[in-house]
């Protein structure tokens, strides 16, 4: 019994953590040591990896809410990575930072981050976004 009650913080505890250093290394959050924006993309994609490979390791032994956790917060910080990882492509000398950011630095948490993202990640999904190389119809929207 004493292993449920545990699982049922480190699971939460483990997702939030990556969660919240992967908004930090995409530069979604100011930093909490120099209360900076930064981007350290691979940094980022450890992060998401990390939680993925936590996603496998604990197959069949998350509860529900566990794994809707994770699996929300693989999808939102899947989706975040793609639209930073485009901003950040040859011809952009200095990425600006994300929208989130700025609510971040004017003393916004990392859960209202967090709601932002999700928010965009339903839009992107119910827009039929999948992940895959843009078109340049969108990209010039999103410039625009």
């Amino acid at each position: 019994m004493t292993e449920e009650v545990q699982t049922g913080r480190l699971v939460p505890y483990l997702v939030e953590m990556f969660r919240y250093q992967a908004w930090v290394s995409m530069g979604k959050v100011a930093s909490p040591a120099t209360g900076k924006v930064e981007r350290e993309m691979p940094v980022a994609r450890a992060m998401i990896d990390m939680l993925s490979e936590l996603e496998t390791r604990t197959e069949g032994n998350r509860s529900p809410e566990e794994t809707r956790m994770l699996q929300g917060a693989l999808t939102d910080l899947r989706l975040n990575y793609l639209d930073e990882m485009k901003r950040s492509q040859p011809g952009t000398a200095s990425p600006e930072p994300a929208e989130g950011a700025a609510s971040a630095e004017a003393g916004g948490g990392a859960s209202e981050e967090a709601d932002t993202a999700a928010g965009n990640a339903d839009e992107a999904t119910e827009a039929g976004t999948d992940g895959a190389a843009p078109d340049k119809e969108s990209e010039t929207t999103e410039t625009s």
